[in-house]
């Protein structure tokens, strides 16, 4: 009985510990977002691309890397 026992409460531990993993893997993807470097690299490029639509876009994104802005 006593192996029964403690087979079933590892059991239930292995199961707790898969569910708190699976917990955290899913509140790090909902807190996970775009780094502040490439929100600022697309707002400038959508504000070269409203300001100048004569340019291509690879144009438009070689002026931005030139200024250093990305």
């Amino acid at each position: 009985m006593f192996n029964h026992w403690s087979y079933t409460m590892l059991q239930d531990r292995i199961a707790r510990e898969r569910e708190l993993a699976e917990r955290r893997r899913q509140a790090l993807a909902a807190t996970r977002r775009v780094p502040l470097r490439a929100r600022v690299a697309r707002s400038l490029f959508a504000l070269a691309v409203a300001l100048d639509k004569r340019e291509t876009w690879s144009a438009v994104w070689e002026r931005l890397d030139a200024k250093g802005r990305l």
